[in-house]
């Protein structure tokens, strides 16, 4: 369904009156919903009834495009198909996992839209909580669409609920104002066809959360996504924990750097390890190599 979100259930009506949603003689019926899928728990749960109410689940998919990304479903395979990567997947190793989304586009001929969802709904439930799940989830069962489900549900199920007071210190929200990018002059948010010129409407949205589970406890997750950003970037940072500094206490201490994966999503996909290395010479010297 490549519309509004507010024909989603009229299309699914009608196709069950016409008779397209029946699944006869051994011929299939799909409906492919991509988000947003409502805009809030209670409008998310009618919807689903709604559309229940024509179709069965298993002619049912909610979709996200990230899943689509070559990168985004080659992080399991990273993950459970190398043995040197899962033993250190867990908070001994690892201090702290960034994810970054970043675009540079506004959100264009799309105001209207956006004013009444803004980054935090159009981006943070879906891309960023798929990206949070498949890096933090338990090895599934098998590669079975259930088995995946199940496990990434786990992970989301174990996310800290920010409290009221939790947002004041936990998260950030802004607006894009009036500038250049690549010397071109560009409006501010406010000014787009479709906005409110008084929108409190978010363009950028940070926020830290805490998964609670064996694997994560302590280990803080950062997500970070916005539009008019300074480039056009989509990436999963994995910090591992700083090794010990005796050895190196009579050296450039301050340029050992820490292991650092980097998942890059988009444009350039690919991934990328740091690790210390010693600068070619007759002293010690430190630097990292990838």
């Amino acid at each position: 369904m490549a519309t509004s979100p507010k024909f989603f259930c009229e299309i699914v009506q009608q196709l069950g009156r016409s008779g397209l949603a029946k699944q006869e003689g051994g011929h299939w019926r799909r409906v492919v919903i991509e988000k947003p899928y409502g805009q809030d728990l209670d409008s998310g749960l009618a919807l689903n009834q709604n559309i229940k109410d024509v179709l069965s689940e298993k002619q049912i998919y909610r979709i996200d495009h990230y899943l689509g990304k070559e990168t985004v479903q080659n992080i399991m395979v990273f993950r459970f198909g190398n043995g040197i990567f899962e033993p250190i997947w867990n908070r001994r190793y690892i201090d702290h996992v960034a994810i970054t989304n970043a675009e540079t586009v506004g959100v264009e001929m799309r105001g209207g839209y956006f004013d009444t969802a803004g980054t935090l709904r159009d981006m943070v439930p879906n891309h960023m909580m798929q990206l949070i799940s498949l890096t933090a989830m338990e090895p599934p069962a098998s590669f079975s669409a259930d088995a995946v489900r199940d496990e990434q549900a786990k992970a989301l199920n174990a996310i800290q609920p920010l409290s009221s007071e939790d947002v004041l210190h936990q998260a950030v929200r802004g607006q894009y104002g009036e500038g250049a990018i690549a010397k071109e002059k560009v409006q501010a948010y406010r000014s787009e066809p479709g906005v409110s010129p008084e929108s409190k409407t978010e363009t950028f949205v940070a926020m830290k959360l805490n998964i609670d589970n064996w694997r994560w406890a302590g280990v803080p997750f950062y997500l970070r996504t916005g539009k008019r950003m300074a480039k056009r970037h989509t990436e999963i940072n994995i910090q591992f924990k700083r090794a010990p500094f005796q050895l190196f206490r009579q050296t450039a201490v301050h340029k050992l750097q820490t292991n650092r994966l980097v998942i890059q999503v988009q444009p350039d996909e690919g991934m990328a390890l740091g690790f210390g290395a010693k600068i070619p010479g007759a002293q010690l010297r430190l630097g990292c190599r990838r």
